[in-house]
């Protein structure tokens, strides 16, 4: 089980929206993807919806496409409400990162009609790191328990000076 993060690529806005309708500007999106890796687009793995403002960037959205493919699942119409939205309340550039599944011949993995375990696995890892970078993280599901779970030095370690034991305990378990 072997992924590769490609990206992040802008996403082409009509009138400051990411538009369903007018396939074409995601079309583009698509070409470009697939410039950089052909098939990437009809693929499966996970992505990050980012907005790119000033010199950072920030996720907003964590997704997989295990089912059908990225070009199939990243802007299905209720995601697009959310990003929409997102794009409404910030100014910044929607960027689009993905995160193929790749083979152990190295080719790009196709969808799967019972779903892939390790996406499923990867979404719920990626959703804990990204839930670091931005708390308001759009994703719902999977969320409440890593917004509540507090383990100092690995997720949601509180503000203030990091004592010996959890710089310890941090090199142990290979996150210092």
């Amino acid at each position: 089980m072997n992924y590769y993060p490609y990206g992040p690529i802008e996403i082409p806005l009509t009138k400051r929206r990411i538009e369903h309708r007018n396939k074409l500007p995601l079309n583009e999106l698509w070409d470009n993807f697939d410039e950089i890796h052909k098939g990437i687009s009809d693929s499966v793995g996970c992505y990050i919806f980012s907005i790119r403002a000033g010199k950072g960037i920030r996720p907003w959205y964590v997704g997989m496409a295990e089912k059908q493919s990225f070009r199939k699942e990243c802007f299905t119409p209720h995601k697009l409400l959310n990003y929409n939205d997102c794009l409404n309340q910030r100014k910044g550039t929607p960027v689009l990162t993905l995160i193929p599944k790749f083979t152990k011949t190295k080719r790009l993995a196709g969808r799967g009609v019972n779903g892939h375990r390790d996406i499923r696995f990867l979404e719920n890892l990626l959703i804990s790191h990204c839930l670091q970078r931005n708390p308001e993280l759009l994703n719902i599901k999977s969320t409440k328990l890593l917004k509540e779970l507090v383990l100092p030095g690995v997720i949601n370690t509180p503000k203030g000076r990091t004592k010996e034991d959890i710089k310890a305990f941090q090199k142990l378990i290979g996150t210092s």
